[in-house]
């Protein structure tokens, strides 16, 4: 079975890297295949490069939002594909490959409702691998997933609902802790990606995006199994660690 597959992108004043996003999109093997793109009104020529890519476009609106998860919640909208993708503007596909052998899973499992896999961080000190191999509805809630390396299929939003515009930073974050804890059926795929840029709205402000993230968790766990369970947690975490298992490893180029 070959789905179709949306892969959302929303961008603001991106010229300088959305078409590199989206080059990423159209070097994909994998069809059928579009490209939605959700522009928040930009003015220095990002739709102008989006405008190049008619050949895999969906829908492509411009206009303006109420910020990132307002747009994301407009691609979903917009999108036509059974398997939905979001890949940021300034984020790439890692190879040609990534889209098929996701869609190839999916297709063999009718009951899977989300695959996710491995980012490749981008951050001032050179690239570093995130392996989320042991992301589970259990320890989510103490963790993290790069949004960027999750794909749902379309049916997972009807479920679990969009994202909730009452996070300003975090409802992604939200959006999975609901898919996850739901009792949705989820794989990991344990391969490389996305290229993912440090440094985005999460970095901005440190303090707020903590705060907010904090108060999603809260509205799942009560205060005190979230404190037992953070200082389990870490502890697991730093052990791994020092066995020669660290959550970041640098990449030798």
């Amino acid at each position: 079975m070959s789905y179709l597959v949306s892969v959302i992108t929303v961008s603001y004043n991106a010229a300088k890297t959305v078409g590199a996003t989206l080059d990423s999109v159209r070097a994909q093997t994998w069809r059928p295949l579009e490209s939605v793109g959700v522009d928040g009104g930009s003015d220095d020529g990002t739709r102008d490069i989006v405008a190049r890519y008619a050949d895999i476009a969906g829908s492509v609106v411009s206009e303006p939002d109420r910020g990132i998860y307002d747009a994301m919640n407009k691609g979903i909208a917009l999108a036509r594909g059974e398997i939905l993708h979001f890949l940021n503007a300034d984020d790439r596909f890692v190879d040609e490959r990534v889209i098929a052998d996701v869609a190839q899973l999916f297709a063999a499992d009718p009951g899977l409702d989300l695959v996710y896999g491995d980012a490749v961080y981008l951050t001032p000190d050179g690239p570093f691998l995130r392996s989320y191999g042991r992301v589970t509805a259990r320890n989510l809630i103490y963790g993290d997933l790069c949004h960027q390396v999750v794909f749902a299929r379309k049916r997972v939003f009807d479920r679990f609902g969009n994202f909730n515009l009452d996070y300003r930073i975090n409802a992604d974050y939200d959006w999975m802790l609901r898919v996850f804890l739901g009792g949705a059926r989820v794989r990991h795929l344990p391969r490389r990606m996305v290229y993912f840029r440090t440094g985005g709205q999460h970095m901005a402000d440190a303090d707020f995006t903590g705060q907010e993230r904090l108060r999603v968790r809260l509205s799942h766990a009560s205060p005190w199994a979230l404190r037992a369970g953070m200082l389990a947690y870490r502890a697991r975490r730093k052990l791994r660690s020092l066995r020669g298992f660290p959550e970041l490893t640098p990449i030798q180029s």
